[in-house]
């Protein structure tokens, strides 16, 4: 099956209506099969065309799964990179990019309790989304694994000079 480039706007709700998060000047573009938006919402995406509207309705098995007591621990105040710690702060935990964001959840004195956990996870999500274009990927796209929109000077923002810099 030959892969497409799809590009949408969303508005994210949760049950209660409040909006999470929206696309806002531009669309969302991704890769079909590249992992860059979550399971359940590209499953529907992939069924749309261009200029298809509607409600998609995301289930925490096909999102940012369920919640996982396991990833709440508890740590020195001493390991964390701040010499103030409190409550709703969220720190990465190590230096690479891809290390996960942790959120403190408990300051007791030298310790702090960290929740791992995505903070969607175990929430269904609502999408509102509109199909705004859906086209074959290039062979640049597949071999590189992403999307490369046009006006961006180059792939992935970059200052162009015709290489893709990724």
């Amino acid at each position: 099956m030959a892969q497409n480039v799809i590009e949408f706007n969303y508005t994210l709700k949760n049950k209660a209506g409040e909006i999470l998060d929206r696309t806002s000047d531009r669309p969302m573009a991704f890769l079909e099969g590249s992992g860059a938006i979550i399971e359940g919402l590209e499953e529907s995406l992939a069924t749309m065309t261009a200029g298809d509207s509607g409600e998609v309705i995301v289930r925490p098995e096909k999102g940012y799964g369920f919640r996982d007591e396991s990833q709440i621990n508890t740590v020195s105040k001493s390991l964390l990179p701040a010499d103030e710690v409190k409550v709703g702060d969220f720190f990465q935990a190590g230096g690479d990019q891809h290390a996960p964001v942790v959120k403190v959840i408990e300051v007791d004195g030298d310790e702090v309790k960290l929740d791992a956990n995505h903070p969607l996870a175990g929430v269904d999500l609502i999408f509102d989304v509109e199909v705004v274009q859906k086209r074959p990927a290039t062979e640049e796209e597949l071999s590189h694994g992403h999307v490369h929109q046009a006006g961006e000077g180059g792939c992935c923002g970059g200052g162009g000079g015709g290489g893709c810099g990724c």
